[in-house]
């Protein structure tokens, strides 16, 4: 499914990824370990398109992510940033919903099928009860379930996550891990 070869990227301070080759396959579950400030958000950025790597290739489905449209990328591969700065006065349901913009046409509203998806993400990820609520009235643990409800409600076939659990407490970081490996498990979600 992901396909890196030989990438590279600098930042004004010097090169950050040097070199780095790997392969996804659909249904594998993988994760990247490594120290503060070695790369794993920069990769991140890379494999979604917010950066273009100075060198080498990137691949999706044998396609190089260049030639993918945003929307079909939003519809492979959902983010889940380290953190998520909502600057409007979004509820959370408004909030999830924005997840299914891959699927809607142009100049489209949510159908009740979205409503139903964004729904049953903010259940799965124990959000449903603060839908009504502002993202500004929830604590960072919560905002962050929100964030991954709303990369869920994307149906991408991969998820993308930057330290998902940073801000969860104990019993959340262990919901969002079980919620990923069942995901993996049952759904084959990469």
């Amino acid at each position: 499914m992901i396909e890196v070869k030989d990438i590279s990227f600098s930042y004004e301070g010097g090169r950050v990824i040097d070199g780095v080759s790997f392969r996804v396959d659909e249904g594998e579950f993988v994760g990247l370990i490594g120290p503060n400030g070695s790369g794993k958000t920069t990769l991140l950025k890379l494999l979604s398109k917010i950066l273009r790597a100075d060198a080498g290739t990137i691949r999706i489905d044998e396609r190089e992510i260049a030639r993918v449209s945003n929307r079909e990328m939003a519809r492979l591969l959902a983010v889940v940033p380290q953190e998520s700065n909502v600057l409007f006065p979004f509820t959370v349901r408004e909030i999830v919903l924005m997840g299914r913009y891959p699927h809607l046409g142009m100049f489209s509203f949510e159908r009740r099928k979205d409503m139903a998806t964004a729904e049953e993400m903010m259940r799965i990820t124990d959000v449903l009860q603060f839908a009504d609520r502002l993202i500004s009235e929830v604590s960072g643990g919560e905002k962050q379930r929100v964030i991954i409800a709303r990369a869920l409600a994307q149906q991408p076939r991969a998820l993308l996550l930057d330290e998902p659990t940073a801000f969860l407490d104990l019993r959340h970081q262990v919901a969002v891990y079980e919620l990923l490996k069942a995901l993996n498990e049952k759904h084959g979600m990469t």
